[in-house]
């Protein structure tokens, strides 16, 4: 038992592929390996290309994984858009439950975190070796890492570059993903550094809110809450659909549609939704928010100790 607990993902057991399978017990679908150990190979395409994704869960007092049936169906809506073999989301629940049940630490947020890459590039050497099309998958849990805060942010708006049609008229872009390249997120995060706020939160060139960083972006308005349509290239995030649940179970109405910066700016509270979170907005660029303290403790807890309730107001994926 350990803080900090890794383990490399056994392919014939977690995805519809022709690979050797692990052995009868529940472990058989990981390889558990020293996280102080290096651990991917550079001939692999999720290293050298980037071609893969993740998910990030939340686990609750070290016990209690936060919307992880919402994570898995995305896990497997992933693996179709990208055109990897389908991944099986009872064999990776179950991966996901081991990896947790061998977690001992003090963290009261420590992180769940699933990688999926194409597997080796046999346009290499070593590539060649292996069996083209076979995924790599890592798990780990990590108590030792950064906790959540909930202290209200600064956002500033930063422009994307793109349309707010871009996803529609260019599928092939997988902007909807939740990509290993992070690239653009992390120089996003530098650049608000330096504009001395919090974080950014990215407009199409048309004017349309799209996300944040690591985030997604919600408003209210009264008692109706507001966040951008997923089908405008962003991640459909499971912590905003967390929040949706909550405020439905409150008698509010939730809605997705293009939401312009100018109107989220209108709103009378703003929060970002991640990791199993709901965090406050205290302002963007110039349009100050409310900060509602006592909502934001309620919605936490809800979200991390009420699931069978929030789990009845959930939205899911299509897979």
């Amino acid at each position: 038992m350990a803080s900090i607990v890794l383990a490399r993902g056994v392919a014939g057991e977690l995805f519809d592929v022709d690979s050797p399978k692990g052995g009868p017990t529940s472990e058989s679908h990981l390889i558990y390996a020293d996280p102080n150990l290096f651990q991917v190979s550079c001939f692999d395409l999720g290293f050298s290309r980037g071609d893969g994704f993740f998910e990030a869960v939340s686990v609750i007092d070290g016990k209690i994984p936060v919307s992880l049936q919402l994570h898995l169906e995305r896990l497997v809506s992933h693996t179709k858009t990208l055109e990897f073999p389908v991944a099986r989301i009872d064999a990776f629940r179950q991966a996901c439950e081991d990896v947790i049940s061998r977690y001992e630490g003090t963290s009261k947020d420590p992180m769940l975190r699933i990688f999926i890459s194409r597997g080796f590039d046999p346009k290499t050497g070593i590539g060649k070796e292996k069996k083209a099309g076979v995924p790599s998958t890592w798990i780990y849990m990590d108590g030792e890492g950064t906790e959540h805060s909930t202290k209200p942010l600064s956002l500033s708006s930063i422009s994307s570059g793109r349309p707010s049609e871009a996803a529609k008229l260019y599928p092939y872009l997988l902007l909807g993903i939740k990509s290993m390249s992070y690239l653009v997120n992390m120089s996003a995060e530098r650049e608000a550094a330096r504009r001395g706020v919090d974080d950014v939160v990215f407009e199409t060139t048309d004017g349309f809110a799209l996300e944040c960083t690591h985030a997604a972006i919600v408003a209210r308005f009264g008692s109706l809450w507001v966040t951008p349509d997923p089908s405008i290239g962003i991640v459909w995030s499971t912590s905003q659909r967390e929040l949706f649940a909550y405020a439905k179970r409150l008698g509010m109405e939730t809605r997705y549609e293009k939401l312009s910066m100018e109107r989220l700016k209108e709103a009378d509270e703003v929060y970002e939704t991640r990791g199993g979170w709901v965090i406050p907005v205290k302002q963007i660029d110039d349009a100050a928010f409310t900060v509602n303290e006592d909502f934001v403790k309620e919605a936490n807890h809800a979200i991390h100790y009420q699931q069978p309730e929030q789990e009845k107001y959930w939205e899911h994926e299509q897979i």
